[in-house]
């Protein structure tokens, strides 16, 4: 009799919770759901319940952070507490914003797309109709693997992303797969080029066209005292090797990652089925991880790097020799790469040093060089362009 009473309460409580959750998401469901951001052909437009709100204005990536840009974010508050603004339709890109309420910034509740750069989240929005579509989903997708490894550089189990493209079998041993190692920029980790970058999205749509090799696609964490992003709270190893400086820090590739992943997967080992590239802090450590070995990687990209271009004023101008010895006055030493590709964003400041390297590398005879500029500063807008070109002209001798 007494367990019967104790069931019995316990199902009235569990009536009661389930009427109060069903109220809730009643009270839920009978709120008009808002759209945001709403796209149309000519215009796009932001909303936002905020009803307590007195002040509120987007921010987003296309717009700049000037004051044209800020009185053109503003936004109005309408009927039922909503606040919205529309804006002409910016060029196809993927974009990020933010809604800034009563000097707080928020994200776009009404978003699901959200990306995040380093410690920063913001809302994200894919403009299609042209570049862009090479950011969105393709039919033939491929994979990517969150793999944990041991780096005996520091004593760590760390962990990459490694993307495998549509078709690849690890049980099939005769089909062999090149490999690009790609580095991430200061304050990121292993998941910035997979999620910003678009990685898999670039990778899978330009395969599919025809216009990029099939391979893999390493992306590690390029932090040495870092186990994996911050965002799984492991905390920073403390006591890991010291280094030259904040680029030439990354000897673990050579040393940890290509053993494992030509273990573990179908890939080519040779150094023609090899590319190590990144971007600005990635940029740095692929130029000292290519040319200190030239006999491991045949393709080497290096975008927009504050090493090469220099990024602030009093800052020591780019010595390439100093850097590498033999790189000016030994040529032969180094000029054996299929492929080595420069790029910065066209308003980014580190391109002047970028160029004249570039020019500097072409004067002495260096072959497969290319240099592109985009337009764009120190950004994600710029090293897309990067990825997507980059991997259109690697590997095109490998078999």
């Amino acid at each position: 009799m007494k367990a019967f009473r104790i069931l019995a309460a316990a199902a009235l409580l569990t009536a009661a919770f389930q009427g109060i959750n069903a109220q809730e998401i009643q009270n839920f469901q009978n709120r008009q759901p808002l759209v945001s951001p709403e796209l149309t052909a000519e215009t796009i437009t932001f909303r936002l319940r905020a009803n307590y709100a007195t002040e509120v204005s987007v921010q987003a990536s296309w717009m700049g952070y000037g004051p044209e840009a800020q009185k053109a974010g503003r936004m109005t508050k309408g009927e039922g507490g909503v606040w919205s603004v529309t804006l002409p339709r910016p060029a196809s890109e993927l974009y990020t914003y933010t809604f800034t309420v009563d000097g707080v910034s928020v994200l776009d509740p009404a978003n699901l797309f959200v990306q995040r750069d380093g410690t920063r989240f913001m809302s994200a929005v894919l403009v299609d109709g042209g570049y862009a579509d090479n950011y969105k989903e393709c039919s033939r997708p491929g994979n990517i693997e969150h793999v944990w490894y041991y780096s005996g550089t520091n004593d760590m189990v760390r962990r990459m992303y490694v993307y495998t493209p549509f078709g690849y079998d690890r049980n099939d041993k005769k089909t062999k797969y090149p490999v690009l190692y790609l580095l991430h920029g200061g304050g990121g980790d292993e998941d910035a080029w997979s999620t910003l970058g678009r990685t898999q999205q670039i990778l899978d749509n330009l395969i599919a066209q025809g216009k990029a090799t099939p391979m893999l696609v390493v992306m590690p964490n390029g932090n040495p005292n870092q186990y994996a992003a911050a965002t799984l709270q492991i905390p920073v190893k403390q006591d890991i090797k010291r280094y030259p400086n904040g680029f030439d820090n990354y000897d673990s590739m050579v040393a940890d990652i290509v053993p494992y992943i030509e273990k573990n997967y179908n890939v080519i080992k040779e150094r023609k089925g090899r590319a190590v590239a990144g971007l600005s802090m990635g940029g740095g450590q692929s130029f000292y991880i290519a040319l200190r070995n030239v006999d491991t990687f045949a393709n080497v990209g290096i975008f927009s790097s504050g090493l090469i271009g220099g990024s602030g004023a009093g800052q020591a101008e780019f010595n390439p020799e100093a850097q590498m010895p033999g790189l000016i006055s030994t040529p032969a030493k180094y000029n054996k790469f299929d492929l080595f590709y420069l790029s910065c964003g066209e308003s980014d400041n580190r391109i002047g040093g970028t160029a004249a390297f570039y020019e500097q590398l072409k004067g002495l005879g260096y072959n497969n060089l290319v240099y592109e500029t985009y337009p764009g500063g120190h950004e994600w807008h710029v090293w897309r362009r990067n990825l997507a070109s980059f991997v259109q002209k690697v590997f095109k001798n490998v078999k």
